[in-house]
């Protein structure tokens, strides 16, 4: 079974216990509403009105008892598909059975079968339609129904000729008025059929939209996820060009560390790094574009550009910072080795968009700007400081000038023209 029919299947079983609910509802109701206003207002000797409010009482419990027995089933295990179908066919048999006993009893002629108030359990049975999703089960009751009620009516029909009631009650009840009467009602079963079809395209395309968000958010942060899925995955195909702060960094010494380290170890180590990675960057509003074993991309003016994109990415490289120093001191304390990374960011314009198709989409930025970070993180080795960030980055994140170090310009590789970095004073 598909995820999708997995989803509708649930929600029909929800529906059914829905509808189990109202039948009980509606029988306990029509009950009190009998107990209160009929009870004790028949005339004495009315055998025919005794006989009908047997029927009546009869018909409420049987009603009830569906009601009862639908919603067991509805939670349980035990229900099936098939079941809302026998059901639905109960309701009509229900009102149809009732109004042919009531007709009997009173020796009416079928063209007063609309006076009996069984006749009106009809909407409600067909109500129920709207509450499901399956245009095919509301066409069956709106046939059966109309079948039935115009087969009860057809078969117990008197000729006007033999009729004692009025000539104005019998031509309000007579054949024209009471076709239009079963028009209607089938009408409004066919409104509640394309009732059921638009439900069931609504929920189809909540479901999809569901399944493509959780595509999405499988591979791709949670704010370029939403981003997507609002402005579609066509349009982040396209890209754009804009200006963003890259920022890398990385554990040093972390192959020599690997190798002491067993598996399991290992695995808690990356975690938590990457957690407090994390940590400072969803503080500061950034997005990690990857992690790449030890080491995190992190990037500053996606899914929209920002004033102080730079200036969050250099705050943000100052927050790691102070948090692998709190981190270090824990592990002093557990006597381990102390931690050391390399941080380094640089300002400039980058392509920002989506690759892939839906069920494996990245969403990534491209370009010099991502090279030269890059780079800048290699030379923070080189410099032996935790944190190295270029000209750009520093000019327009309007950080104090005080609190760097410049470095002699040089070239980074891959790069014929120097750079000049600035070093994150002690």
């Amino acid at each position: 079974m598909t995820e999708a029919a997995r989803l509708f299947a649930e929600a029909e079983v929800k529906a059914e216990r829905t509808v189990a609910a109202l039948r009980i509802g509606i029988a306990l109701l029509l009950g009190g509403s009998f107990l209160a206003t009929v009870v004790g207002t028949a005339p004495t000797g009315a055998t025919a009105i005794a006989r009908q409010f047997d029927i009546a009482i009869g018909t409420m419990v049987a009603y009830l008892t569906l009601g009862v027995l639908s919603r067991w089933l509805a939670g349980t295990d035990h229900f099936r598909p098939w079941m809302s179908w026998a059901f639905v066919t109960l309701d009509v048999a229900f009102i149809v059975s009732s109004l042919a006993l009531g007709l009997a009893n009173t020796t009416l002629s079928g063209n007063y079968l609309a006076a009996l108030p069984s006749a009106w359990l009809a909407p409600l049975v067909l109500a129920f339609g709207a509450l499901r999703y399956n245009p095919a089960l509301q066409i069956y009751v709106t046939a059966i129904l109309g079948i039935g009620l115009a087969a009860t009516a057809v078969g117990t029909w008197t000729p006007l000729a033999d009729r004692a009631g009025p000539p104005v009650l019998d031509f309000f009840f007579g054949g024209p008025p009471n076709a239009m009467r079963l028009v209607m009602l089938v009408a409004a079963g066919l409104v509640l059929v394309v009732a059921a079809f638009r439900a069931r395209a609504l929920l189809a395309r909540a479901i999809d939209e569901a399944r493509r968000r959780a595509n999405l958010t499988r591979y791709l942060p949670p704010q370029i996820a939403a981003s997507l899925s609002d402005s579609g995955v066509e349009a982040a195909r396209a890209g754009r060009r804009q200006m963003v702060a890259v920022l890398f960094a990385d554990i040093r010494g972390f192959t020599t560390m690997a190798e002491t380290m067993d598996p399991t170890e290992l695995g808690r180590f990356v975690g938590e790094f990457r957690q407090r990675v994390a940590r400072a960057v969803d503080a500061h509003g950034g997005v990690i574009d990857k992690f790449i074993g030890d080491a995190a991309l992190v990037v500053f003016g996606v899914p929209a550009a920002q004033p102080d994109d730079a200036r969050r990415a250099v705050d943000c490289a100052r927050a790691l910072l102070t948090d692998l120093a709190a981190w270090n001191a824990v592990r002093e304390q557990a006597r381990r080795k102390p931690i050391a990374i390399g941080i380094g960011a640089h300002w400039g314009e980058a392509f920002c968009g989506a690759v892939g198709d839906d069920s494996r989409l990245e969403f990534t930025v491209l370009g010099d700007t991502v090279n030269v970070a890059a780079r800048v993180e290699e030379a923070a080795k080189t410099a032996d400081c935790p944190l190295l960030v270029s000209e750009d980055l520093l000019v327009a994140s309007g950080d104090d000038a005080g609190a760097w170090r410049r470095l002699p310009p040089q070239p980074l590789r891959g790069r014929s023209q120097p750079v000049t970095l600035f070093a994150l004073n002690a």
